[in-house]
């Protein structure tokens, strides 16, 4: 059996976040409804459909989209935290 190089198993480990990356965007995207239209970077409107395909296909306005929402997602870490909300609460009561 051969074994992998160390730098292979990186690059494979890569590939795998880089999948996972798509596939979290394409998700995020599929919950916005098909009638919609969204402008990347100052290019032309887009419906959903179309920038899941830019997405999926790696194209220039697909890295774009793939960018804001993880610069979206790095942003929400950013939020401080309510106490109130962060604790835990009790279920209400009838």
């Amino acid at each position: 059996m051969i074994q992998e190089l160390p730098h292979e198993k990186e690059k494979q480990k890569d590939n795998e976040l880089e999948k996972d990356i798509v596939n979290l965007v394409v998700a995020r995207l599929e919950t916005i409804p098909s009638k919609v239209f969204l402008s990347v970077g100052g290019d032309d409107a887009f419906r959903t459909q179309e920038l899941i395909d830019h997405v999926k296909g790696g194209s220039d306005i697909g890295r774009k989209v793939i960018e804001m929402q993880l610069e979206y997602l790095r942003s929400l870490s950013e939020l401080p935290i309510d106490e109130d909300v962060s604790s835990n609460h009790e279920a209400p009561t009838r």
